[in-house]
């Protein structure tokens, strides 16, 4: 009888340590990634952008949105980002092969280069988001914004989508911005 007690607590104190080393394992960038953003956390980033109203209307757009985590809002943000770049940049595309004014046609040809651009950084913050490259999926978002102020700078009322496509743009890139500041701090 006295041989089945010591087995039965080195099986026990056996388990608890690989418990316990579990537990310890977990980093707190992990746990973090667990906990479901609320309304109030997506209030205080769309509050950061241009225009809380419109970024909350995009991002609840998602129905993600409703049961994800801060690391699944920025997927859906840069998500959301490519999906109107891309956009826009096939408009522009259109626009060029249309307009016969040689001024329009260099602001066009301006913004698509600023475009091809902006999608590409928003493919390069998709690549560092995946692997949790917080501060490089900031410094995309930023570089995103620059690329469409580049364009937003050139464009005038003589074209009729690209003033509303670049701000649309420009607020999902500021989304995704916020969003990734707050990773790269380690803020939910």
């Amino acid at each position: 009888m006295k041989q089945i007690v010591p087995s039965f607590c080195s099986s026990s104190f056996l388990l608890i340590s690989r418990l316990l080393a579990i537990f310890l394992c977990i980093s707190p960038t992990q746990s973090r990634f667990s906990v479901k953003i609320g309304n109030d956390v997506l209030s205080q980033i769309c509050a950061q952008t241009e225009d809380r109203n419109s970024c909350l209307k995009a991002l609840q757009s998602d129905p993600r949105t409703a049961s994800t985590n801060l690391y699944g809002l920025a997927q859906i943000s840069i998500n959301l980002a490519n999906a109107t770049a891309t956009e826009t940049k096939t408009k522009i595309k259109s626009q060029l092969g249309q307009t016969t004014d040689p001024n329009l046609y260099d602001k066009y040809l301006h913004c698509l280069d600023s475009y091809v651009n902006a999608v590409s950084k928003i493919n390069y913050a998709n690549e560092r988001w995946s692997i949790k490259d917080f501060l490089a999926l900031e410094a995309a978002a930023s570089d995103c914004l620059i690329d469409i102020n580049t364009c937003k700078d050139v464009t005038t009322p003589a074209s009729p989508f690209l003033p509303q496509q670049n701000d649309k743009s420009h607020l999902l890139c500021s989304a995704m911005l916020t969003i990734a500041k707050r990773l790269a701090a380690g803020n939910n």
